[in-house]
């Protein structure tokens, strides 16, 4: 259930899932069968995305039970996010989200909130992400953007626009500039 890294944005990036899935599979299915863990796991996954994998983990015991405690990890993951920075709200996407989050949501969500702090967890949702697969890319669309509304819609070393007046730089750029190495 991994998402997009956003640089800047508190995005948390993907792969934690796959590389996790696939080491959880490996203990389940015992050593030297690592190629039949991988399959396990890609099978689960390789279901359609409205049935959030339930078909095809149905079928296989040790896909189900690498999913579960893939969760959990997630979870327990979650759970340090939540302590450290107190969001308010997460969001999973990402192919292993769209895939599997419906079926393992709840999951995620009941061993986030077991391991967090009980102050942080009472504040924050875990959600799906609404983005599906172009999260990342829409992300990184966003970011030159961004940057363009800062400067209030100026190019980059252009001085205050027509009409703007001498108006003094916000106080977060001026923060920002006193802190930045010389």
């Amino acid at each position: 259930m991994g998402g997009g890294a956003v640089a800047g944005s508190g995005a948390v990036g993907s792969g934690a899932v796959g590389g996790a899935a696939g080491s959880a599979a490996a203990r389940h299915v015992g050593p030297g069968s690592t190629a039949v863990g991988h399959a396990a796991v890609g099978g689960a996954v390789s279901g359609d995305a409205g049935d959030g994998g339930v078909a095809a983990t149905a079928a296989d015991p040790v896909a189900l039970a690498v999913l579960e405690e893939t969760a959990e990890y997630l979870g327990a993951g979650l759970s340090d996010l939540i302590n450290l920075f107190q969001p308010e709200r997460i969001l999973i996407g990402g192919w292993a989200g769209l895939q599997l989050g419906s079926r393992f949501l709840p999951a995620v969500r009941a061993h986030a909130v077991s391991y967090a702090l009980r102050h942080p967890a009472e504040r924050v949702t875990i959600e799906l992400g609404a983005l599906g697969p172009d999260a990342v890319t829409v992300g990184a669309a966003i970011l030159p953007l961004a940057d363009f509304f800062a400067r209030g819609g100026r190019r980059p070393g252009a001085g205050p626009g027509p009409g703007s007046g001498d108006t003094p730089p916000p106080a977060w750029r001026a923060a920002l500039e006193e802190r930045a190495p010389r």
